[in-house]
Formats: C-alpha cells, structure tokens, sequence
C-alpha cells in the first residue's frame, strides 16, 4: 500500500486512492466514498463524538442553529447546552471542535498538507440533526468533506452554474446577501431553480466532498451527526492584493492618507488629482511584482527559510542584540561563542540563543548585527566569499530562527518609482 493510502486523506476516501482522489476530483468535482467508520482518521473515532450528550458534556465554543424545515438561515448562539436545543428539534453545529476533541488538530494538518492548501485553513465543526430536520438549499464559499458518523442523512447536490469559485460565506436563496458577492453576479444571483440536483444517501462512515459553489440541502433520516472540514481558502486576489499592498507601502506617496478625500470643493478636488497621479503610476508598480512574491508571501516563516536563494532578502530585527560569552574550555577545534538575545525594554528578555561557531563565521553574524538596512543573501555571500552559498544559507536560517534577522517577504519596490 503506497503512502498516500493510509493518509488521512486516503482514509477518507477509501476505498478509493488519495492519488485518484487528486487526479480525478480535486478541487472541482463532487465525490462520494462510502465504507466501514474503522477506516476514518483517529479524531472522527474519539469517545467525544459518540453522541450529541457526550460532545455537549465537554464542547464550550460557539454553537449555531436552525430548523431547516421553517427556517433558512442558521443563528449563533452561547452559553446553551447543545444537547437542549437538539431535543427542542432543531438542527445544531458545534462550529470548532479543535479545541475540545483530542487528535483533531493533528490531523486536519495533514490533510492540509496532503492537499497543498494553507496550514490553519482547514476547521472541523459538527453538525446534529433529528429526524427529518437538516439544513435548506444554499452554497458555501468554502470547499467541505462532510463525514456521517451516527445516523443517516440525504444530501441534495446541484453545481451554481451561474457563479464558479464564490468568494466571502454562505448565500441561501431569498435571504439578505453578503456584500462581496455583488460584484460577483452581476448578470443576477444565483437560482437553484432548474438545477439538475443529484441525490447522495449517508450511512456511518460515508464520506462527501462537496465543492465550493455547489448548492447542497440535507435532510436526516433519524438522529444523525456528522464532521464537516470545511476548507477556509484564500483567493488569488487576497495573497495578489496582499503582496501588492507590502510593495506599495514602501513609497511614501502611497502611504499618505488621502487628505481631502472625505471634504468637499477643492480639498476634494485636489485628492483626486493626487489619486490620479498614483493610478497613472499603479501598472508599473505592479510590473515588480512576480508570481513567486506571491507563492513565497503563502508560506509561512519555517517554510520560507528552507527556500532561501540569493534573492532572499533579511533585515536586523529591532529587538534583538548580540553578545559574546565565554567559550568553554576543551574545544577540540577554534570556535566563538555567541548569544543572541531577544529582548523588549517593557518586558525585558524574552529569549536568547546560544551559537559556538566558527571564528570565521562570527564575523557573518557580527555584520548582520550591526546592519540595519535589509540586504540579500546574494550580498551576503559576495561580501564572505569564503563561505559556499551553501553555508551562507545555514548561518542565515540559524540568525532567522533566533530571532536576530528576519525572512521578509515581500518584493522589493524599484527605487526609481519610490517617493522620497
């Protein structure tokens, strides 16, 4: 058996194969496995989620309900036993279970890693539905395995034809929209009217991967729970809109608030042509910005430093200082003691890191530590050419990790469209 089969995605989707799973379906097409409940990941066979009694005995986080029958539209609510509200006849979620059910943390990160989407983005919450209650037609923003465990439940399924890959929350026909999905559906909202719905029966360990704009409405066929891992993803326009702010907050014409703007009459007036002149600016601006800025702007820190090339770029933290402290006796080669220290005048030291290295090498840190213009790992090692790149790129991740630099991670912005 291959690895990708006893993953945590592969034991969701057994019988079938992670690798068909990722070929054939992922991230567009809805899929259906269905099998014994041994196979699922451990957090889906924790005690904690035998029953809604015995995940309301320990659940303290925030709660939504509705009565898919009457009501369309789910309500939040705290410091109410889950359990009242499911024997009242209504249909609960218990939003994050993380926090509550031991392994589920661990888990949902592999399968984010198993997925290749951003760490954290993945969140496991429970839903609780009595016969024949459930939740009305609408479509999610976000991508979602709905796993049964207790009970039985029918899905209803129909792709939004009108809209591919939504963006912001939920939209349930006839109900007040979010305001980011106007821009979206300018030809009119979506209807599930005319949709071509197919239907997906749940038993105790089958498995639904429901794509992002895919209209859905379920109905329990007794007391039923499921774990949805709904997949919190941000769109190309964020991690693009993100990086491009980082750019442009280097020039300070961008980043001087736009006085007049909110006035009238001149002061208006004059905001406006200052704006234009920025917009007439904005296409070059953009022309620094690469798509591997983007892709090295998802990492987070630990991931970046395993990618450090001459183009990677550091600067001296603030906060952090570096001394030299007494080489212990004994060494059986030269060696200098450094200690990096990392401290706040409010709160004092917060941490330091010990390093005996190569005298040759404390000479790299010292010039780190007295630089306070950010610089590349190129200029680094044009600057100790005794060093291989490939050692340069070991002393910058041992300063990065202690705190005495920092990755950054953002494109630089040409000095020649800067404002002075």
């Amino acid at each position: 058996m291959v690895e990708a089969d006893i993953s945590t995605l592969g034991a969701l989707v057994a019988p079938h194969s992670a690798v068909e799973f990722l070929r054939d379906y992922w991230p567009d097409k809805p899929f259906a496995a269905h099998g014994d409940p041994a196979r699922l990941p451990p957090f889906l066979r924790a005690p904690e989620l035998e029953s809604v009694e015995a995940l309301s005995r320990i659940y303290r986080g925030s709660l939504r309900f509705t009565s898919g029958r009457r009501y369309q539209k789910m309500l939040a609510i705290d410091q109410v036993h889950a359990a009242s509200l499911y024997r009242m006849g209504l249909t609960v979620q218990f939003e994050d279970i993380a926090p509550f059910v031991a392994a589920t943390a661990s888990d949902l990160r592999l399968l984010e890693a198993e997925l290749g989407v951003a760490r954290g983005s993945a969140r496991a919450s429970v839903f609780s539905s009595p016969l024949a209650d459930g939740l009305s037609v609408h479509f999610d923003a976000q991508d979602l395995f709905s796993i049964q465990l207790k009970g039985t439940k029918r899905f209803r399924i129909a792709p939004v034809r009108e809209l591919r890959y939504p963006y912001g929350t939920q939209f349930v026909p006839d109900t007040e929209p979010f305001d980011f999905l106007y821009p979206q559906v300018p030809n009119g909202f979506p209807d599930p009217t005319g949709a071509e719905f197919t239907t997906v029966d749940m038993e105790p360990g089958s498995v639904l991967f429901v794509p992002r704009g895919t209209w859905h409405a379920t109905e329990s066929g007794g007391d039923s729970l499921s774990v949805s891992i709904g997949l919190y993803l941000s769109s190309a326009a964020d991690a693009v809109l993100e990086q491009l702010q980082l750019l442009l907050l280097q020039d300070s014409e961008w980043r001087r608030p736009l006085y007049g703007g909110w006035g009238e009459g001149e002061a208006r007036d004059a905001a406006a042509a200052r704006l234009s002149r920025l917009l007439a600016r904005l296409p070059e601006d953009c022309a620094a910005l690469k798509a591997e800025d983007v892709l090295t702007g998802l990492l987070p820190p630990e991931q970046r430093l395993a990618t450090i090339s001459p183009e990677s770029r550091f600067q001296k933290t603030p906060h952090s200082r570096l001394e030299h402290a007494p080489t212990p006796p004994g060494r059986a080669y030269p060696c200098e003691a450094l200690v990096i220290i990392i401290a706040d005048p409010n709160y004092g030291e917060r941490g330091s890191t010990r390093l005996e290295i190569a005298p040759e090498a404390a000479s790299v840190f010292r010039w780190m530590a007295e630089r306070r213009a950010a610089f590349s790992a190129g200029e680094l090692a044009e600057r100790f050419p005794m060093f291989p790149f490939a050692q340069h790129r070991q002393i910058l991740e041992a300063a990065a990790r202690s705190g005495l630099i920092h990755a950054l991670w953002f494109p630089v912005l040409p000095s020649g469209s800067r404002s002075s």
